[in-house]
């Protein structure tokens, strides 16, 4: 059985994700920063992990031991005491130390899989949220070349880029967002927003062996948007 981790698994995609690696037959670890009982009802182990931490990925490697498959899920807002200085170092630094933790253990199989999950606000930009568009667009630069690094023993590493999910939130028909809503969905080929599990599907994906012969690739789950 192989074993995975999945970083910010109390969210709404990294429960979908750790469900489906579940269902799969993975042997999953789920990481949580403040929810450590929404990660225990997914029935897997819970792991403390900080992304703003620099010594929290070695502690969870050492906890949890080697690791076939990273799905890197978590993320950071910015805080408005320190500005744009949160999202871009625990995002960019935290990703790194994250993936660089648990990369020996794969090399040292010759097989491993790492996902990492950024978001459609890199092309598409939002007011306000550019220090978190700098961080994940960090992401796609990183995992090009990790993919390098990784690639002759064996690993590979991908990048799943969710648009806006369909959640109870955004499916609300009234409230503050149910225009920006409407009008993501309206330019979507689909006439709908992607759904948390349709992302775990494209993490799945990646995982498993069918995915041997891609690396550093990106697959955008936002229902074809323009």
């Amino acid at each position: 059985m192989r074993k995975a981790i999945v970083t910010g698994g109390a969210s709404r995609i990294g429960a979908a994700i750790t469900s489906a690696l579940v269902k799969d037959g993975y042997d999953v670890v789920a990481t949580y920063r403040d929810d450590r009982a929404r990660v225990e009802a997914l029935g897997v182990r819970a792991e403390p992990f900080d992304l703003a931490d620099p010594g929290s990925a070695t502690a969870l490697l050492d906890a949890v031991g080697p690791v076939d498959v990273l799905v890197h899920n978590a993320f950071a807002w910015s805080d408005p005491a320190d500005g744009w200085r949160t999202a871009l170092r625990a995002n960019t630094e935290g990703l790194l130390d994250l993936v660089g933790a648990a990369l020996p253990g794969m090399r040292a199989a010759g097989w491993g899989r790492v996902v990492l999950l950024s978001s459609a606000v890199v092309r598409a930009g939002i007011p306000g949220l550019s220090a978190y568009a700098a961080s994940k667009g960090s992401v796609h630069a990183a995992a090009r070349s990790l993919a390098w690094d990784a690639g002759p023993t064996g690993v590979t590493v991908n990048v799943v880029v969710p648009g806006l999910i369909a959640s109870e939130r955004t499916g609300v028909a009234t409230g503050e967002f149910a225009d920006h809503v409407h009008d993501v969905a309206s330019r979507t080929p689909l006439g709908r927003l992607a759904t948390a599990d349709e992302v775990a599907a494209a993490v799945l994906f990646f995982c498993s062996e069918q995915a041997s012969g891609i690396t550093g690739q990106e697959l955008y789950v936002d229902g074809g948007k323009d």
